[in-house]
């Protein structure tokens, strides 16, 4: 626990309230959302968590806000691209489609 109480599991839960506010508010606005990996770091420490883990639980998240994400790594770290995911049409056969 921190000081203030909390466990860091709640400060986590906590960090992905805030994200998800961040990201949802950005999708309003643009197709795409870029999150940093000071920002990832905060729900999801590279520490504690193995890379493809990592990877496994950001998409997660975004299945679970009706998003994608698409995970990069480059020389300036890595950063997640959130997008909405686009309904399904009658002529898609039941395929989603992530909006280019």
């Amino acid at each position: 626990m921190d000081n203030s109480g909390k466990s860091r599991a709640g400060m986590i839960g906590e960090e992905m309230k805030t994200l998800a506010k961040y990201i949802a508010t950005q999708l309003e606005e643009r197709a795409f959302c870029v999150v940093f990996e000071d920002d990832l770091e905060r729900c999801w420490p590279r520490k504690k968590i193995a890379r493809l883990e990592c990877e496994r639980k950001i998409r997660s998240f975004a299945e679970s806000q009706s998003w994608t994400a698409t995970i990069l790594e480059g020389e300036f770290g890595s950063r997640a691209i959130f997008r909405k995911v686009e309904p399904v049409t009658a002529n898609q056969g039941g395929a989603s489609v992530v909006p280019s």
